[in-house]
């Protein structure tokens, strides 16, 4: 995951207020640090996007979101 996916992730999971809010304030036991704290940190921002989905109770679909197709999600919203 590039930095660059994990914002785009947080915004499309969390949105952009809370998003921004759970990676500045949410402690991530996993990596024992705040998002921020670990990507300011040089963390790879796929585990710190892991620890904060699992923190949050997200499931499976959150953890990839990064992967969809956006291709995909057109064709589906147009049948």
């Amino acid at each position: 995951m590039k930095l660059s996916e994990f914002w785009n992730a947080l915004e499309t999971v969390y949105g952009p207020a809370l998003g921004r809010s759970l990676v500045v304030d949410l402690y991530l036991p996993p990596i024992g640090a705040t998002a921020s704290e670990a990507l300011g940190a040089g963390q790879d921002p796929d585990a710190v996007w892991a620890a904060l989905v699992a923190e949050t109770g997200r499931g499976e679909e959150a953890r990839w979101v990064h992967r969809r197709d956006p291709r995909k999600d057109r064709r589906r919203s147009r049948d």
